[in-house]
């Protein structure tokens, strides 16, 4: 079975094409610089060198168009079993399911919640759909892995009406990611135990952290929206529902100003100043910057805060594990977060931290939790998610 996953960017897009036999793309294309005057593309299939081509590339239809172009040197349509999607947020819908119309109406209807991803995934699911009308689309909720999460952790302190009536609660994102690092960490160091607990620290642009026990997430620091818990780059993270409000009495902000406040201007840009990539604030840090250092102790504290509650939850963990572009490249995040948490049996080996091992365990021999870097595999998750959805839907007829 062939599977092509698309990865839709606000101004790029990616997809590969999944042999599910052997689990490996057999092609891949990044397209970026979509609206732009001049945008360029990069593609390979497995048995050949990647091609450059730079050329206008208006919006996203043209971007799809490409792609189908481009992997139709080799592959006919006809071979894919499916088209999946990474989506992110629909009302009372989560789980793998076929992009239908109710499930795009679902997913307008949160619109307001996850405005940049999932009008994103909208535009491009769109787009799939006008060029190739005969194969299915189905899409894996980033909430799905959060789905059985206990309600006194999903649960806000607001009237239970308004969850009965509107599905206020906590929801959860990043699924797919911290679903392939519990398989991961099970399968590769829990001796394929799943009375595994873990720690997961997807940490990067968009970032969350995730308590897993015997496989499943029990809780994790987004809610309902991706905005919350941890400092995002340009995202907001936690704040007082009342500073808001404050705030926008203060500023006269219309709602429409204080999401894009709260989602372009806050998170790491915010307190920085300066950027939301972390690559940017280390580099302004050793020149002195403040704010930088700032927004870098502020982010690294909150990850920490959130490491002991869900340590607390557990009641301890057998592995912490970063992943994400910032986790897995950054020695000096990871040595800020888990500095001075002796006594909690979390121990770093700096030699090894210091490494930045592509994979492997980074904590200190006598560590009592152990300490891991784990490259994520979304993609293949939502590729396994949608074969498993398709052999179900053939098996059903």
């Amino acid at each position: 079975m062939k599977i092509l996953i698309a990865n839709p960017g606000s101004t790029s897009y990616k997809c590969k094409l999944f042999d599910m036999q052997i689990l490996k793309p057999l092609f891949q294309i990044a397209i970026e610089r979509i609206g732009e005057q001049q945008g360029v593309y990069h593609y390979q299939f497995d048995d050949s060198d990647e091609r450059s081509i730079t050329q206008q590339i208006p919006d996203y239809f043209a971007a799809v168009n490409i792609s189908i172009q481009a992997l139709e040197q080799k592959y006919a349509l006809e071979e894919i079993s499916a088209i999946g999607f990474k989506v992110v947020l629909a009302k009372n819908i989560t789980g793998c399911v076929e992009l239908t119309d109710d499930v795009l109406s679902a997913m307008r209807e949160y619109l307001p919640l996850a405005p940049v991803h999932n009008q994103i995934y909208l535009t491009a699911i769109s787009c799939f759909q006008k060029i190739v009308a005969d194969i299915p689309l189905v899409g894996l909720f980033e909430t799905a892995f959060h789905a059985d999460i206990p309600p006194e952790a999903y649960l806000y302190g607001i009237p239970f009406e308004f969850y009965e009536k509107y599905g206020i609660r906590k929801y959860g994102f990043h699924g797919a990611s911290h679903r392939y690092i519990a398989e991961y960490v099970t399968d590769c160091y829990g001796q394929n135990s799943e009375q595994l607990k873990i720690i997961s620290c997807h940490l990067g642009g968009s970032s969350s952290v995730c308590a897993i026990r015997n496989g499943k997430s029990i809780d994790t620091t987004m809610g309902m929206s991706p905005q919350c818990g941890l400092l995002n780059a340009k995202r907001v993270g936690d704040l007082d529902s009342f500073a808001l409000l404050y705030l926008m009495e203060k500023q006269g902000l219309t709602i429409p100003a204080a999401r894009e406040l709260l989602i372009q201007r806050s998170g790491v840009v915010g307190i920085s100043g300066l950027s939301g990539d972390f690559r940017d604030i280390e580099q302004a840090m050793n020149r002195g910057h403040q704010q930088a250092r700032l927004a870098f102790n502020t982010f690294a504290y909150v990850v920490k805060r959130y490491i002991g509650q869900y340590l607390a939850i557990m009641n301890g963990a057998d592995y912490i594990v970063f992943t994400g572009g910032l986790g897995q490249n950054s020695s000096l995040m990871r040595h800020t977060i888990l500095n001075n948490m002796g006594n909690l049996g979390i121990m770093l080996d700096e030699k090894k931290n210091q490494s930045n091992p592509a994979e492997g365990i980074i904590s200190a021999e006598n560590s009592k939790v152990k300490v891991a870097i784990v490259p994520t595999n979304e993609e293949l998750v939502v590729a396994s998610s949608v074969q498993e959805f398709i052999i179900r839907r053939h098996t059903a007829k």
